[in-house]
């Protein structure tokens, strides 16, 4: 059991924050236009996305503001951000509940948020707007008021060009402050088929970041044949021991119960035997012996012939009582 709650860990990875920030377009062209942000479920499965957090606030004045909250208080940080859209609501978004069709991402896809400071135009607009000719940070907040991705697109992005994660180098999974931003994101302008810009492009990475990462630190396959041939034989000895246990309680009450078979015919045969001895004197012995013997002799012995004797006069051989008697007239 322990075995498998340890194999089991990995699957709590499977969640909402394995949604990450995708690719951002700060303004469409040189004309103007609303940017988006493109979000990607890195994750083999579904994950509804209702009740996270977008905002545009940076993340130590998030930080700090929540620690100042749930230290005066025990508010929870998601109620802290909660509280935080209506104090602030065009600099920071919550997904809302009730649009489950569209908020259920499928595994391995996208969905886009329009920053084009209309909420009132669906589910996917944004209360804010990206700034272009400046810095813009984006993050995505888990429904904990956890971080769960960040993003800062810089100044340099032209109109028309898009702030894009590379189809390699970032685990899904795993956000990591450490590593450096260079190596994670590109810029796309839409000049070759490499840095093509389509919103909600599906940009599918074409390498599988955990497979890769378990094939570096086992190369040859032993871990993971180890661990499969753990897993297996864990399951059958722990059958064994549920099948082990199993009949020695089936068996355990086969045995009482033929004990029990057992020791009824003997009670039953303990009390037909006659009691011996007793306070009954011999007169009264006597009596009951006659008595018995009167009961059991009643009748004198019969010889067993029977004797019939006819009678005349019979209703079957008599021909006037055979005849219809007619009534008398009298005068």
């Amino acid at each position: 059991m322990l075995l498998c709650a340890i194999l089991a860990l990995p699957t709590l990875a499977q969640g909402r924050k394995n949604v990450r920030i995708n690719e951002v377009m700060v303004q469409q062209d040189s004309t103007g236009g609303n940017g988006w942000i493109e979000f990607y479920n890195s994750s083999y499965s579904t994950n509804a996305v209702e009740k996270m957090f977008i905002t545009t606030i940076g993340r130590d004045e998030v930080k700090s503001h929540i620690k100042a909250v749930t230290d005066t208080s025990k508010i929870k940080p998601n109620k802290v951000l909660i509280e935080w859209c209506k104090e602030r609501p065009m600099d920071i978004y919550e997904i809302p509940r009730g649009d489950e069709r569209n908020t259920k991402i499928a595994p391995r896809t996208h969905f886009v948020m329009e920053a084009d400071g209309d909420v009132k135009a669906g589910t996917f607009h944004l209360p804010f707007t990206l700034k272009a000719g400046q810095d813009n940070y984006v993050a995505l907040y888990d429904v904990n008021g956890d971080l769960v991705d960040e993003v800062t697109i810089p100044a340099s992005l032209h109109p028309g060009e898009t702030y894009a994660i590379k189809k390699e180098g970032r685990l899904p999974t795993v956000f990591d402050e450490n590593i450096p931003v260079d190596s994670l994101w590109t810029v796309k302008d839409g000049s070759t088929v490499n840095t093509a810009i389509t919103k909600g492009n599906y940009n599918v990475r074409e390498v599988n970041e955990n497979i890769e990462k378990f094939r570096e630190e086992d190369p040859h396959g032993y871990w993971i044949a180890l661990l499969a041939m753990s897993v297996v034989f864990s399951a059958l000895a722990l059958l064994y021991i549920l099948f082990k246990l199993f009949g020695n309680f089936a068996s355990r009450n086969l045995k009482d119960e033929s004990k029990e078979q057992a020791a009824a015919p003997a009670a039953a045969q303990a009390a037909a035997v006659p009691a011996t001895g007793g306070d009954i004197d011999g007169e009264k012995m006597a009596a009951i012996c006659f008595a018995l013997y009167q009961h059991l002799n009643a009748h004198d012995n019969e010889s067993g012939v029977l004797t019939l004797s006819p009678r005349d006069g019979s209703a079957w051989s008599s021909k006037p009582g055979l005849m219809r008697e007619l009534p008398v007239i009298k005068k």
